[in-house]
């Protein structure tokens, strides 16, 4: 037996499977496709005893997430929590039926794992954790068992979506201070956020959103620091993760903090968000290339927009060029003071700054001792290259900046909702079909406009091939024009593409 924290954590891992390849169980997954019904009640009457709506209800929840995972890839795991508490103390969702948990999840959830583990239905590996380690929860998949049973089944993953008639799984989420998702009262504003939202992922749903090169439907992750020092004398190898790049994930959420309607609001959702500038730029939506446009320093300028000063009026400078004693690299200075503005907006003070800006840097792009005293340093050197925001600075006040950063983005969704044109946001940035730049472009100015009341705002596009620079490549020499043509048309395109693309356009043809 494992006699440490340590030791127990290395045993988790110590598998062919990576367990941190998983996702939270999907409480809001349902059908009512009548193949699916008939699916899971001979899967109860055979394996299950007293049948009640209520267990079959949660069985039903717990065999679509795992149905909808194996389709996926069978390497994937569930994250379920076998403890009573948590299913009382907000940590699967608020107590009882509410807008977070339309199913009305209980610990019963807890039960059905068990009884199909006993019926071999499900494998797991046991989670554990303490209260001042990191903790694992327990990980499901299906069994071999439970495989050829879905293989026999007479639906797909298509079939399945959210709960209820209208899909009403909650699209806007209100928080606490700590926190908490807690309950609210619906206004015509909110209802209005709402609808942006429902349209939005009703146009996320059908359309197809992958990145042809992939052979497998994951990107690996290396972790951003290789080693975490557990005690004095001991360290721990910190494990490789993995993205999943799926048609599922893609519903998206706004989240609003501090009981707040205007702290945050900003939008949740899909792989995209989660992987690296190198991986987005290449992504494809609808089988079209796609280019990323961004706002230069966004955070910085809506901060100067609050004291009333517009700052590409002011100067052309970049707001992040900011010179770091011992590091002589350019890029790394503006990556580390990129990075440091977002940490310290967001940080209520100076010592959580530092350690959100630990926890948040690359260490695999580049190494480098990050004590306080160099932290402070850098800060120092920040606020005196941006005194009229100084005061912002280790505030928490990039909460508000985020509400701003959210109302941009609302305001350009809702257009290419109604146009039926798919767009994904990436924090403050936006990834959009080749060819649709030059309107993103002019809509982010509108919408920076219609939130500030400033006009300048500085735009820049990824590395990739633009409409613009496609037109003018076409009176470039001939073999450059032909290399561009090459890279918007010829992508390296997987067979799981392109059987993942087939599933996905049969089915909303």
């Amino acid at each position: 037996m494992p006699d440490s924290h340590l030791d127990r954590e290395k045993e988790y891992f110590r598998n062919d499977r990576n367990y941190l390849y998983s996702r939270t169980l999907d409480i809001h997954k349902w059908s009512d496709y009548p193949e699916v019904n008939a699916f899971v009640n001979d899967i109860f009457n055979v394996f299950f005893d007293s049948p009640t709506s209520l267990k079959t209800k949660h069985l039903k929840v717990v065999l679509l997430d795992l149905y909808v995972a194996w389709s996926q890839d069978p390497k994937f795991h569930i994250a379920v929590h076998l403890s009573e508490q948590a299913y009382s103390n907000g940590q699967v969702s608020i107590k009882g039926k509410n807008r977070y948990n339309e199913t009305h999840i209980k610990k019963t959830t807890i039960d059905i794992i068990h009884r199909l583990v006993d019926v071999d239905l499900i494998e797991f590996k046991k989670g554990f954790g303490r209260p001042d380690q990191p903790s694992y929860n327990t990980k499901i998949w299906a069994s071999s068992k439970l495989i050829k049973i879905f293989e026999d089944a007479k639906f797909g993953a298509f079939h399945i979506h959210y709960f209820g008639k209208e899909r009403n799984r909650e699209h806007l989420i209100l928080r606490d201070e700590n926190k908490n998702d807690i309950e609210y009262k619906d206004t015509p504003s909110i209802k209005k956020m709402r609808k942006v939202l429902l349209g939005y992922n009703a146009l996320l749903e059908k359309t197809f959103i992958d990145i042809p090169s992939l052979n497998n439907p994951y990107i690996n992750c290396p972790p951003k620091q290789l080693w975490t020092r557990t005690s004095d004398d001991e360290w721990k190898e910190n494990v490789l993760t993995r993205i999943s790049i799926t048609q599922d994930g893609k519903f998206t959420t706004r989240v609003f903090n501090n009981s707040n309607w205007e702290d945050g609001g900003r939008f949740y959702g899909g792989f995209w968000q989660k992987v690296s500038l190198k991986f987005r730029s290449q992504i494809y939506i609808n089988h079209k290339s796609t280019v990323e446009v961004d706002c230069s320093a966004l955070n910085v300028v809506l901060a100067y927009a609050t004291k009333n000063i517009d700052y590409w009026s002011k100067t052309e400078e970049d707001a992040y060029d900011i010179p770091i004693n011992g590091i002589k690299d350019p890029g790394v200075c503006r990556s580390i003071a990129k990075l440091f503005f977002l940490t310290a907006f967001n940080a209520p003070t100076e010592i959580k700054a530092f350690k959100a800006f630990r926890n948040e840097w690359d260490y695999s792009e580049f190494r480098h001792s990050f004590t306080d005293e160099k932290l402070s340093e850098i800060l120092k050197t920040i606020k005196e290259r941006h005194p009229a925001i100084s005061d912002l600075i280790c505030t928490g006040a990039g909460i508000n900046l985020q509400y701003n950063e959210s109302q941009i983005l609302e305001y350009i969704v809702k257009d290419f909702v109604a146009a039926d044109t798919p767009i994904l946001c990436v924090k403050n940035s936006l990834i959009v079909q080749f060819d649709q730049e030059d309107r993103l472009k002019e809509l982010l100015r509108e919408a920076f406009y219609e939130v500030t009341n400033y006009e300048n705002i500085q735009i820049k596009f990824d590395n990739k091939l633009t409409k613009k620079v496609w037109g003018y490549s076409k009176f470039l020499k001939r073999q450059y024009f032909l290399n561009q043509l090459k890279i918007v048309n010829n992508p390296l395109i997987s067979d799981r593409y392109n059987r993942a693309m087939e599933r996905h356009f049969i089915y909303f043809k």
